[in-house]
């Protein structure tokens, strides 16, 4: 299967918000095209898309910062996901090397993620591709 990455557009909304959907976070049509075109004018973010067989199967997000603890910037994979009836293709590699590709290309020394503790399988995932468990994650949702 012929995977190929591209950054997101407007007409990906449909795709864009099913996934998220399937990431545990339902959106609709209208704003999943909003937070595309937020990604599209961002000079600190991307969001890639990957299509195979004619149809967006997965999404990736990275969001680049400053950082104080390094000489570089750090990129955070701030979103990814593989739709479920395509995973196992290797789409989320494809993903992974893409975001880590446009990471480096902008001057990142740092790629991390945070992943939900209850999604071990997702763990495993980014164990393979040489991620290394560093810590935990705290959230506080602001109003």
């Amino acid at each position: 299967m012929t995977v190929t990455i591209r950054q997101a557009v407007a007409s990906d909304a449909p795709a864009v918000a099913s996934l998220l959907a399937q990431l545990g976070y339902p959106v609709d049509e209208g704003a999943a095209a909003a937070r595309i075109e937020r990604h599209r004018m961002s000079a600190s973010d991307v969001l890639l898309v990957a299509e195979a067989e004619g149809e967006v199967a997965g999404l990736a997000a990275l969001h680049v910062s400053l950082a104080v603890e390094y000489d570089g910037d750090a990129g955070k994979l701030s979103a990814i996901v593989v739709d479920e009836r395509r995973r196992g293709h290797g789409i989320g590699r494809a993903l992974v090397a893409a975001v880590e590709r446009e990471a480096r290309a902008r001057g990142c020394v740092l790629l991390f993620l945070t992943a939900a503790e209850r999604r071990r399988d997702a763990h495993e995932f980014y164990r393979a591709l040489g991620f290394e468990e560093t810590g935990r994650r705290f959230a506080k949702p602001l109003d």
